[in-house]
Formats: C-alpha cells, structure tokens, sequence
C-alpha cells in the first residue's frame, strides 16, 4: 500500500474507492486503517504507555463520509470553520486509511477538532518520527495545505520518511519537492544510525525494478511520480528470529475480535477459548493481548493454562472445560476459576471439600462427551441444590456446526432445540440456569441467531475458519503466521538422493535448501510426501525428502537463495500466501490441529 502520497486540494485522490479499502483493518468499533498504519500506530502508542489513554477518534473516512462531515460542520458551525479544518472530499488524507485522528480518554472527543493534549500527547509527538508518522499540518505551513493547526492528527508515511521529514523540519509537499531532484543514477543518501538508504524517483510510465528486488520498496508520490527507497544494510535480526518463530498479528487479531463483537448481538459478550496454548499462538502473548481488548470470558482445557490466564488478568472469568480432580478443589477456589462439571460423582466430591467452587454445566444434547441428558430433567435438577457449588452458567456443545449439509443441519437443530428447552424448563421451576453458550466459532458463523449471552470463540478469533463451512461471510484475517531461516545450501546432480533413507532424488541438477525448522517444531513429518510447500523470495518451492526432527529439506530448483534469508511456512511473502487451511487439507487433517501441533520451543512474537 502507498504510504508516501501527497493529498491535499492540488494533488486529489483518485476517485476509485476500492484501492484504498481493499486491505483496512478494524482497530476499534468505529475505526479503521491500513494494516501498515495500524501496526505502527499500536508500536507507538505502547512505547509512550498510552494503551489505556489514547482513544481513535477517526479512522479511514469514505467519499460520502467526508462529503457528509464537511456539510454537517458548513451548516452547525459556518463555511470559515468548515474549510479551515475539513478537508476536500478528494482531499481528504483520512481516505487513504494512513491517517488518524487522537484523543485522550476523558477530553473532548470532538469528531473535527478532539482534544490530544496532555503529557501523553507531547510523549508521543516527541517521537513520532520514530514509528513512521508525522504531525500533520503545522501552523506555520498552512499556506500549502490550505488546513489550519490539527494537533490532533497524524499521518503515517513509514521509515525513513517520517525522520527525514523531521530532521529537516518540513511537511510532506516540501520533502516531495526536494526528492524530485534525485534519480536512481543519482539518489539520495540517508543514514539514520542503523541502516543506510538510497531514495529516488522516477516518472510512473518508467519500468519499475524487478519485484525479486526485496530490498527496493516503491510508491505513489503524486500523480506522475514514484518513489523509490532501497535498504543498503540488510533488515537486523530481532531476538528470536534467527531459527524458527511464530508472528503474531496483533492487528489482525483485534480486526477480528472488532468484526465478531460488531457481528454478535448487544447483549452477548466473547468467551475466548485459548486452550492448546491458544490453538498454538501461545496462550500467554494472546491472553494479555485479549485482556487489553476487554475480552472478560476465557476458556481453556486445564487448570495449569488457566493459572497463565489468571496471572495475567485477575478478574477475568475462566472456564476450565476439562476435567478436574477434587483434589484441586482449594486451589480451584483460591484462584476463582469456574469447574466444568463433568459428572454428578465429580459435583458430589468437589461440594463435600466443602470449598465454594464456580461452575458451568454442561448438557449432553447430542454429542455424548459430558453432561447429564437433555431429556432427564431430574438428573439435571440436582446439581443445583449442592450447597458448596455456584452453578453460573450452562452449556452444550453443537458437535456439526461446520457442516450445511441437510442432515447435518438437521441434528444441529435438534441439539438447539433440546438444550432451549432444557433452559426453559429449569427457569419454569424457578432456578436460575446461569449463562448460556452454545456455540463455538463455527456455531456462531452458522446459527447467529441463537439467543445465547455467551460465544465461545477460537479458531474465527485467529481468523482461520473455512469459507465453504461457514454460511455468515465475515471479514477474518489469520493471525498466526510461521518463519524459518536457509541454513545451508546443496547442489545435486539428477538421479542424487538427500535426507533420510534417500527418499527423494533430484529429477535433475538442481538446488536445495536446508531449512531451520523440523516435526519437533510441529510440522507434520508426512509433509514433505503431502505436497506442501513453503515461500521463498514469495514463490512457492516444495517440501522434499524425509523431514528431520529439526530440519527439512525444499528443492529451489533454479530460484536463487542465500544461507539466513526468511522462509514463510505458513503466511504471506511477496503476493503468495500459504494459508494453515492448505497445509491443513494437504496433509489430511483440520487447522486446530495443524496450529495447535506448533511447539512451543518455537518463540511468539506479536508484531
């Protein structure tokens, strides 16, 4: 995405909204940005501690929408005020989705002019430059923008653009002007203390560099301009990159906890299920993170996860969906986790520790795993008049969500209404059955209709459902993503054999690449027989031979590659994407599998 584009009333947007939506990401219920921004603004804003201050008071804006505002304001507050602080509709550098406007919690949250002020505000305009942004517009520069003195707002042009603009003291027009004078022959060189970079432009009907090219980036500098930026000194490695790791996309997964709270009902809050160490995105990095969102619900499968979340937030509710022995029942209560009750012989040995325990109750309309019978009423009373147990919520589980054939349909429908009646029927004798939840990812995506208070979200929080299982279309991106790094480099002859046993021959003289990443790091070992792939250079290259516990192997053919340069096992790089989906498919399985198999010898980094 362009992120150098000048926007103001003598350089207009085009008028073709969807270059500019196709990629937005929701950052909160009312806002949204490019991915690009959003990941940046979030750096920002935690460096300077301001994660529970900063509000965003206004994102990307459509055509309409900024035709709407600039109306609004002429009519409430007069022509002068409307056009000194309301940009053109094609003007407007909000429609871009790099621009945001701040504010702090507890000011003035004025749509036009908000109030960003405070120490908060001047930590962050202090080191704006250093994240990409830039203060936009200055008093002083007015004349060029027509826009009088927004502190308020931001616009992100990335690295090194926004510390060369700051270096020099200009605004965007006046570092476009000065780059014009360079040219690729001729560029400009900037050194910011880590990397060194050569900058130039050159008129947009001219051959752009070849896309192999990773180091060079380009965009959009106005109507007839593109911009050029190549990194002389190669990207450092950050601490856990350097064999095999997991990105987390922070914003990808607040998109999407954003896109299920707007598609829920009002009433309804997220239990999010983190168990399997959050389906492998790792259970603690995701829990503070959900916890930050105001994520209030959790649900995970032992007590030990439970103890990670709990350490992290300590109000939060915390179903344990598995079994727990009595004997833990002093730590179950000291800790305020909520029991799943497996049995009436489990419910009768944790209520005579005599320790009070929360609990939820699970109905057995269907899948036969846990609970009393849908159809025995009595069985189910019961467990409401144990003395030491609270009973705070109800549940049953749909066991063929994902699944629109009629049939199919049809049992779940069954299970719906067996567990509505069960609920019914307790409220009828008086007994408060507590919160209901009844679906999960799938139930949720397949029957939104259902009037439960609770849903338990996994796998659609990390944005990996399948489109042909899923009748709702919501916009949910992947979060996890897994890297590895070349390690060595072999060249083989045609009819020569690598790896264990010689299980694969080269067809013909060609390269391989020995990889940092093995089934200990939890890829199937029957991959590499399966037809999966991985990106190089992002293009896709096959798995080859017996995998090792550490390593495995990847025929580059005639694709050029370097020891210690990147491999995305499953994400994107360049235009080519690698989805847990596929792998999933490709090696017989389903993606809570393929993610949760993920080691945790494997760091996670949220990005």
């Amino acid at each position: 995405m362009n992120c150098v584009r000048l926007v103001n009333r003598e350089h207009r947007l085009e008028a073709d909204e969807s270059r500019w939506t196709r990629e937005l990401v929701w950052i909160d219920e009312n806002t949204q940005l490019q991915p690009v921004c959003a990941r940046a603004l979030n750096d920002w804003i935690t460096h300077c501690g301001g994660e529970a201050e900063v509000t965003f008071v206004s994102g990307w804006r459509s055509y309409d929408q900024q035709r709407t505002i600039m109306t609004e304001t002429e009519n409430e507050r007069g022509w002068d005020y409307a056009h000194q602080f309301v940009a053109e509709v094609r003007a407007s550098e909000h429609h871009t989705g790099l621009a945001i406007d701040l504010g702090i919690a507890g000011k003035d949250q004025d749509l036009i002019c908000p109030d960003f002020s405070g120490p908060l505000a001047d930590r962050m305009r202090e080191c704006a430059d250093q994240f990409g942004f830039i203060f936009r517009y200055p008093k002083h520069k007015t004349e060029i923008t027509g826009i009088s003195e927004e502190p308020w707002h931001y616009r992100y042009v990335g690295l090194p653009h926004a510390q060369i603009i700051a270096d020099h003291d200009w605004v965007l027009e006046e570092y476009a002007a000065f780059l014009k004078a360079y040219t690729q022959a001729r560029p400009y060189l900037y050194d910011d203390g880590q990397r060194r970079w050569q900058l130039w432009t050159q008129p947009l009907a001219e051959t752009f560099p070849p896309t192999e090219n990773t180091s060079v980036e380009s965009s959009q500098l106005d109507e007839s301009t593109c911009l050029f930026v190549k990194a002389l000194d190669p990207d450092p490695i950050p601490e856990g990159r350097d064999r095999a790791w997991v990105e987390l996309d922070g914003i990808a997964l607040r998109h999407n906890l954003t896109v299920l709270r707007k598609a829920m009902a009002p009433h309804q809050e997220i239990m999010a299920v983190l168990k399997a160490n959050a389906y492998g995105h790792g259970l603690e990095p995701t829990a503070d993170f959900l916890s930050r969102q105001g994520v209030r619900h959790f649900a995970v499968a032992t007590i030990e996860e439970a103890k990670v979340i709990r350490a992290i937030n300590p109000t939060a509710e915390i179903l344990i969906l598995g079994y727990v022995p009595p004997q833990r029942a002093a730590e179950v209560s000291r800790l305020r986790l909520s029991l799943t009750l497996t049995s009436y012989d489990q419910a009768c040995q944790l209520d005579q520790t005599g320790f009070t325990i929360n609990a939820h109750l699970p109905i057995d309309t269907g899948m036969h795993r846990l609970g009393e019978a849908a159809e025995d009423l009595d069985a189910i009373v019961r467990y409401y008049s144990l003395s030491h147990l609270r009973i705070t919520g109800l549940y049953s589980h749909l066991y063929e969500a994902d699944n629109l054939d009629a049939e199919a349909v049809a049992h779940t429908q069954a299970q719906i209404d067996r567990f509505f009646h069960v609920a019914d029927a307790l409220k009828q004798r008086g007994i408060d059955p507590g919160r209901l939840h009844l679906q999960g990812s799938y139930g949720f995506l397949n029957y939104p209709e259902l009037r439960c208070d609770l849903v338990r979200f996994g796998i659609a929080l990390f944005g990996c459902v399948a489109p042909f299982r899923s009748r709702m279309e919501l916009d949910l991106r992947p979060v996890a993503s897994v890297h590895t790094r070349i390690a060595a480099l072999r060249s083989l002859r045609k009819g020569e054999g690598a790896g264990y046993n010689h299980a694969w021959t080269a067809p013909c003289d060609t390269t391989i690449a020995i990889l940092s990443i093995g089934y200990s790091d939890g890829l199937f070992r029957s991959s590499s027989f399966q037809g999966v792939e991985v990106l190089i250079h992002g293009q896709r290259r096959p798995l080859i031979g017996a995998m090792c516990m550490d390593q495995c192997l990847v025929d580059l053919g005639t694709l050029p590659a370097a020891i210690g340069e990147e491999v995305v096992v499953i994400g994107v790089q360049g235009s080519e994407s690698i989805s847990a989906l596929e792998v999933a498919e490709k090696t017989g399985t389903i993606v809570p599998e393929t993610l949760s198999m993920l080691r945790g010898r494997m760091p996670r980094i949220l990005v």
